[in-house]
């Protein structure tokens, strides 16, 4: 087996410079995956919010996330879980899954991603009311773009 560095390093270049987030490659028994991480993995990772620029370009800006007990929790913010198409409805003709307004349960199914034609059930983590719908049906999204702001449910 014998491994073309150069032809590795483009490929690293290539991906680092694209928006893909993985590359995976098989060439005569050789195989060679590239992964991009797109953000610094942290211990407590910081939710996005998506907010729009006075140009009407998205800007996404960090927040911190509340400590457990603090009383003045305004919203969260769901993220998608990967790059793909953002989806409102189960299927085609079904309404969306919530609407702004809605009140949903933690592990409600909210929206969902498709990638290469699989498609993957993103559920709220927490219970509340939506606030904001980020992303438009159809929409073309990355990993950790916001995709909804909901207000938690107060304490039972």
């Amino acid at each position: 087996m014998i491994v073309d560095l150069a032809k590795i390093e483009q490929l690293v270049d290539l991906v680092s410079r694209s928006r893909i987030a993985e590359l995976e490659l098989t060439q005569d028994g050789t195989r060679v995956r590239i992964l991009k991480s797109l953000a610094p993995r942290e211990e407590n990772p910081v939710p996005r919010r998506a907010l729009h620029g006075s140009d009407g370009m998205r800007v996404s800006r960090h927040e911190p996330i509340p400590s457990p007990g603090v009383s003045d929790v305004e919203e969260t913010v769901v993220p998608a879980p990967m790059h793909g198409v953002f989806y409102r409805a189960a299927a085609p003709n079904e309404p969306p899954l919530v609407e702004i307004g809605a009140t949903i349960k933690a592990g409600q199914k909210i929206c969902m991603i498709e990638a290469m034609k699989t498609f993957i059930d993103v559920a709220a983590e927490t219970p509340g009311v939506v606030l904001e719908i980020l992303a438009d049906n159809g929409d073309e999204v990355e990993a950790g773009q916001a995709l909804f702001r909901i207000r938690p449910a107060g304490p039972s």
